[in-house]
């Protein structure tokens, strides 16, 4: 019995960190489960896939024109009333869009999703563990984005599952309620009220005008280096494998390693972020290398070993800039003002999350496949490795 006290003792200055991986896990993570309701969709509305699949690009679109307004209300206001609100936004969203008649409230409620997904995404998670564990804040962000792997991995097999019992229409609606109430037992039982001020008062706040602070603009820039390379790889890998010679089942055993690594290098940054933060520059030379050696490797990759190798780096490295990239931020800027900071970072991700898929699929439309991709996103570390080195060294 005292052991298990001990056990519950040692896990609850952690309970934040867990709700805040139960948000991305049905916030962020519910990506993985999208596939399932498009065919769906495109026969019950009579449009193609491929217009489907554009909605996807609200995802991007919306967290990047609101997360510069959403940071400082993050901020100033309570955290877990936006996290309340905007888990219940976009769970009611799914619910309207589960009963949508026509494709004009479909696009609405999907457009309201998307928009909820930003109170209780990725902006108001990280800046929650920022504020509330400091010293701490890599672990506490690297198991905060645990959620979205763990969500990749049980979601799609719990909403196959579903679909093979209910209709698309009863599954959804059923699926949006029960993450409701989810979301809404941690955030009330585990998230603390208010804006968490405590943690930070006794800080100094360094640079109220963000924008004028050359950090900032050189953070925002590095990072969307290796996170648009995983979004345009997401893109590549089963095409890419499948001209290699590879089945389309072997091709999703490959995209598993790359889930599984992704899994190990957020544990990484969990487990030694922390105990480095003086040399944080150096880590993210490392983690930059990583994924520019698996780049390199994947263009030149045929055997079976290697291309294990290579997708391996690239899981292990991309996964890691998920929660590396509100950690370096800590290390530039107090944490009453990280909200301003991550969201106004949002557009950085825009350019290459807007051009670069089309422009691979254009590449692929010319050539037949992703080879030339593949080693033009190559250039994207470097770029990083560049932008690191005109990084001052982090005053905090």
């Amino acid at each position: 019995m005292s052991r298990r006290l001990a056990v519950a003792t040692s896990l609850r200055p952690w309970l934040p960190a867990m709700a805040g991986m139960t948000c991305l896990g049905l916030g962020i993570g519910l990506v993985s489960m999208f596939g399932f309701f498009v065919p769906h969709l495109s026969r019950e509305f009579g449009v193609g896939v491929a217009a489907i699949n554009m909605a996807p690009v609200a995802l991007l679109l919306v967290p990047g024109i609101l997360s510069p307004f959403l940071g400082k209300l993050v901020d100033r206001w309570s955290i877990r009333g936006l996290m309340l609100l905007g888990s219940a936004a976009s769970m009611l969203s799914l619910l309207v869009l589960s009963q949508a008649q026509s494709l004009l409230v479909l696009s609405c409620a999907f457009l309201l999703f998307a928009v909820g997904l930003v109170c209780y995404g990725p902006l108001a998670v990280n800046a929650l563990m920022v504020k509330l564990y400091p010293g701490r804040e890599a672990r506490a962000l690297a198991v905060a984005s645990l959620g979205i792997s763990v969500s990749s991995i049980t979601l799609p097999v719990f909403v196959g599952a579903v679909l093979q019992v209910l209709d698309w229409r009863s599954s959804l609606a059923l699926l949006s309620l029960a993450m409701l109430a989810v979301l809404w037992l941690w955030v009330l039982v585990a998230v603390p009220s208010g804006v968490v001020a405590p943690v930070v008062a006794q800080r100094q706040s360094v640079g109220k005008d963000i924008t004028r602070r050359a950090e900032f603009w050189l953070i925002g820039s590095l990072v969307a280096m290796p996170l648009g390379v995983m979004l345009v790889l997401a893109i590549c890998y089963p095409p890419l494998l499948v001209n290699r010679g590879f089945s389309a089942v072997q091709a999703g055993l490959f995209l598993s390693v790359a889930g599984a690594s992704g899994f190990c290098g957020k544990l990484f940054v969990a487990g030694f972020a922390d105990a480095v933060r003086q040399h944080t520059r150096w880590l993210v030379a490392f983690l930059l290398l990583v994924m520019l050696a698996g780049l390199l490797l994947l263009a030149t990759a045929q055997s079976t070993e290697r291309l294990v190798a290579c997708i391996a780096l690239l899981g292990f490295s991309g996964g890691s800039f998920l929660p590396l990239h509100p950690y370096i931020n800590s290390r530039y800027f107090s944490p009453d003002i990280i909200g301003r900071v991550n969201g106004g970072q949002s557009p950085f991700f825009l350019p290459l999350g807007l051009t670069a898929p089309p422009l691979a699929g254009y590449v692929f439309d010319q050539t037949g496949s992703y080879e030339l991709v593949i080693q033009g996103l190559a250039a994207l570390p470097l770029v990083g490795l560049v932008l690191l080195l005109c990084l001052p060294q982090p005053a905090r």
